[in-house]
């Protein structure tokens, strides 16, 4: 894993598993934070990390 702060959508796939069309969806559903460049498509990989603790679970053994 890289130490930037921004990610393009196949770092995402690659770093976090997240399909690009499950991003897509995300990103028309407004779910997932993003920011959106002159057509260009960046994740804030602090941000991502705040988001998959927001929408995370315990399990019961």
């Amino acid at each position: 894993m890289s130490n930037e702060k921004w990610i393009n959508s196949d770092a995402l796939y690659r770093e976090f598993g997240i399909a690009k069309s499950t991003q897509a969806k995300y990103r028309s559903e407004k779910s997932i934070p993003y920011t959106k460049i002159g057509g260009f498509i960046f994740y804030s990989r602090e941000k991502i990390y705040a988001w998959l603790e927001k929408h995370s679970f315990e399990t019961q053994e």
